[in-house]
């Protein structure tokens, strides 16, 4: 009996260490929510991935990323998932990545490692948002966030 309880103390002990170790170390303050969706041609766009790019590089605001849901519809993310952006003005770009053409043929190098090339991917949105200096969206946070951004993509 004194076996088992000792093994749940470390067990126990162990995975609280664990669970410490693991919390985040750094977090932003004054980040403002920030969420919405992309459409195309009044079309949900599913699985494309958002930045926000400061429109200064003052030093104080960062960039953040989200990726859309199944109905169009993303939440940023500066550091820890879902928290949010720092207030301020941002060029959005948005890029979808698809597969494209036969998968590549599976090759082995002399040690046996798999050394098969990726699948080929293309970005299949329009290519005028796949950059910062292309794109011709631009959004801005409040200190309160915004819950309602529209990104409405034209062909």
């Amino acid at each position: 009996m004194k076996k088992f309880y000792c093994t749940f103390l470390l067990i126990f002990f162990g995975t609280a260490l664990v669970l410490c170790g693991c919390s985040p170390k750094t977090k932003l303050s004054g980040l403002a929510p920030a969420q919405g969706v992309v459409t195309l041609d009044n079309v949900p766009v599913t699985d494309a991935s958002v930045s926000f790019s400061p429109v200064t590089g003052n030093g104080t605001m960062r960039a953040a990323a989200g990726q859309t849901d199944a109905q169009g519809q993303f939440m940023m993310t500066t550091l820890s998932p879902q928290d949010g952006v720092t207030p301020g003005e941002f060029i959005v770009t948005v890029v979808k990545y698809e597969k494209y053409g036969p998968a590549p043929k599976k090759v082995v190098d002399a040690s046996g490692e798999d050394v098969t090339p990726p699948h080929p991917e293309k970005n299949v949105l329009p290519s005028k948002y796949e950059s910062r200096e292309s794109s011709d969206i631009k959004v801005t946070i409040p200190a309160t966030g915004e819950k309602n951004i529209k990104i409405e993509l034209k062909p």
